[in-house]
């Protein structure tokens, strides 16, 4: 048994998300709401063959089954996006405990009812995917990002980039001093 988890970091106005497994991601912009990760799973993998359709795909009997999870193997292969903020965006992380019970646009309604109260959206959420047989644990967690520094958001699509995974190359240019403990720089 493992965890899924979809983490999130901001630099500036850019927001890059990470996930392994079906923890979810979606940015709110205005009246819009788009999934910004893409599930890990076997269901989804059907999808995207096209084999099933998105509808057959949130009732799919294997719909929870995962195809990466923390602690359950060795190597993973996390999947990225990039996302340019705008002022005003919302971000809400959840685990498949509330995205297997609402979809986006029931998220949209919750958020969107709740007048700016963060929350209570996270509150309401989290009620009506209890009200909706709940059986699964239920994580959310919703960012509002302002500033200047970001740009006004206008009607514009809210698109998500896939960048390629860079291999982690941290301690490439380091040595480990096995004798005191330490690392210091390669020469």
């Amino acid at each position: 048994m493992g965890a899924t988890f979809t983490g999130a970091a901001v630099h500036q106005d850019t927001l890059d998300l990470v996930q392994v497994g079906d923890s979810r991601a979606y940015v709110i912009r205005g009246n819009q709401i788009r999934l910004a990760t893409k599930d890990q799973s076997l269901v989804q993998q059907l999808v995207d063959v096209g084999q099933i359709s998105e509808a057959e795909a949130e009732t799919h009997m294997f719909r929870n089954v995962i195809l990466q999870a923390l602690g359950a193997q060795t190597e993973l292969t996390p999947a990225i996006a990039r996302i340019k903020l705008r002022r005003g965006d919302l971000v809400l992380l959840c685990s498949d405990g509330l995205s297997g019970k609402l979809r986006g646009e029931d998220m949209l309604q919750i958020v969107t009812n709740s007048n700016g109260d963060l929350s209570l959206a996270c509150q309401a959420l989290i009620d009506e995917a209890n009200r909706r047989g709940g059986e699964d644990n239920i994580t959310v967690v919703i960012a509002k990002f302002n500033g200047d520094e970001l740009e006004a958001a206008g009607d514009e699509r809210i698109t998500v980039e896939l960048p390629a995974l860079q291999e982690d190359q941290t301690l490439d240019e380091t040595e480990i001093d096995t004798e005191a403990d330490t690392l210091r720089p390669r020469r």
